[in-house]
């Protein structure tokens, strides 16, 4: 199966991203060394520098199942508020700019973490930008605030080496005007990293032509020792980063990319994911 991250959008999202380019700070990933062939699912364009989001792969990997189904489920749109409250769109600046990403509070000791693909933000500090994320947002709404971006954890083998089994970051979100933590207001989903792989996971993710998410529930499929596919319906640009939620409730995968709309990625979240956390964690103030 081909590897590289999703970059081809509609010509009217193109031209509402274009527009939003020369406005928009937050700090993402820079542009791809090479022509995509797989596209990435944040949304091209939305980088504040106007970059498209970057293509990381370069060779294919095994393909290990089934090819997908003809027959894809529905894509259905949750309310705000309800089972996804802990999910929510990350914004270049506030609700007013463009969203690129989806992202999911993760349950943290601080109580102040999400979680996201690596190719939507860029590792660091992020005090001085200006992207937030919105959880459940909707229609223009953000029922639970925007929460500002503090600093972003990455591996060094996809910070630096932009390896594609290594597409995961998390982010440290500063505490609201009131001074409560992301997690005391939504909840959060607990991470998984023991790498489980064949399992009905639910996605929720935000694309980014639209003002509401898209969630389906599918049976996720190894690809290969370190990625695994989720077949289901219309997760375009902009659905990166979505949490694969299972049955138990735990995150067991990220959506990184996807060679359709209708055909989606992730890395398998084992033993780096778990060490990543824990960088993550061991940097996060407590709350």
């Amino acid at each position: 199966m081909p590897v590289d991250k999703r970059t081809v959008v509609t010509a009217v999202l193109c031209a509402v991203a274009a527009l939003g380019a020369s406005a928009a700070v937050a700090k993402l990933a820079p542009p791809p060394e090479e022509v995509p062939q797989v596209r990435a699912k944040a949304a091209p364009g939305a980088s504040p520098s106007g970059s498209p989001s970057p293509s990381r792969s370069q060779a294919a990997k095994p393909q290990l199942s089934a090819p997908p189904a003809t027959t894809l489920p529905p894509a259905v749109t949750p309310p705000p508020g309800g089972p996804a409250a802990f999910t929510g769109a990350l914004f270049t600046n506030g609700l007013d700019s463009d969203h690129f990403c989806t992202a999911t509070v993760v349950s943290s000791p601080g109580r102040n973490l999400i979680i996201t693909a690596g190719h939507c933000l860029l590792e660091g500090d992020q005090s001085g930008g200006s992207a937030v994320f919105a959880p459940a947002y909707a229609n223009g709404v953000a029922p639970y605030g925007t929460w500002k971006i503090q600093q972003v954890y990455e591996d060094d083998r996809w910070a630096e080496g932009t390896d594609d089994d290594y597409d995961l970051a998390f982010a440290r979100l500063a505490p609201d005007d009131k001074g409560r933590t992301i997690e005391d207001v939504t909840g959060g989903a607990v991470l998984d990293t023991s790498g489980r792989v064949g399992e009905e996971v639910t996605v929720t993710g935000y694309p980014a032509d639209r003002k509401v998410p898209r969630t389906c529930t599918s049976v996720a499929v190894r690809e290969s020792d370190t990625q695994q596919r989720f077949d289901c319906a219309d997760f375009p640009g902009g659905t990166s980063g979505s949490a694969w939620i299972a049955r138990d409730g735990k995150i067991i995968g990220i959506l990184t990319g996807g060679e359709t709309d209708d055909v989606s990625t992730s890395t398998v979240l084992g033993e780096y994911a778990a060490s990543l956390y824990a960088k993550a964690t061991a940097k996060t103030p407590a709350a």
